[in-house]
């Protein structure tokens, strides 16, 4: 099985991508949004060290857990404002918000506030738009892939099948490789598999 190369976000935002490549819309991160997702940064690039350290050991160096034995979590809360930070860091001037609400079962919920920046000419679409889904996440191996079962493009329903297509022309434009939703995707290095609880996730290192 080949992973695709890590995305910022769950495969979703790749609809965004799509949906508004010419927007010109961001918004800043509030220094108590950066405050509570810092805890997530800092864990995930302890995490990272310890995987390159593990990849290349060093004699009388001390010694390392072994994969996938350890467990942190993180609430809603802190996802989200990591969420956020990312959206920022990565440069995605149409997304104006991301949120996520955890379920159990490895299940999820979002909605992704997009502004456009400028209302088409054509009218067919408003500036601002929610896009609105529920999908269940699978994860292995430090691989993530999200199954979408509902999409919506503020009330409108929207076909997975339709997205995928999407995503695929959109990555032909941009000369890389096509994506889909129903790909796998790398996880942040060292971090080996998710799970989700009502309101917390737990990163599997």
């Amino acid at each position: 099985m080949n992973a695709r190369p890590r995305i910022p976000l769950p495969a979703v935002l790749a609809v965004c991508a799509a949906l508004a490549a010419a927007a010109s819309v961001s918004a800043e991160v509030p220094a108590a949004v950066r405050a509570k997702a810092a805890p997530v940064f800092a864990a995930l690039d302890k995490i990272a060290e310890e995987a390159a350290a593990r990849a290349v050991p060093k004699r009388g160096g001390p010694a390392l857990a072994a994969p996938g034995t350890r467990r942190l979590v993180f609430s809603e809360a802190e996802l989200n404002a990591y969420a956020a930070c990312r959206v920022d860091v990565e440069g995605q001037p149409y997304i104006k918000s991301a949120e996520f609400k955890l379920l159990g079962g490895d299940r999820i919920e979002g909605r992704v506030g997009l502004d456009f920046g400028k209302a088409p000419a054509s009218g067919l679409m408003a500036q601002k738009q929610d896009l609105l889904f529920a999908a269940r996440v699978e994860t292995k191996d430090g691989l993530i892939r999200i199954t979408l079962d509902k999409l919506y493009l503020g009330t409108q329903a929207v076909s997975p099948d339709f997205v995928d297509m999407i995503i695929g022309f959109a990555s032909r434009l941009q000369g890389v490789e096509a994506m889909s939703l129903k790909d796998w995707y790398s996880l942040p290095d060292g971090v080996l598999r998710l799970e989700s609880r009502p309101g917390e996730v737990v990163v599997i290192y």
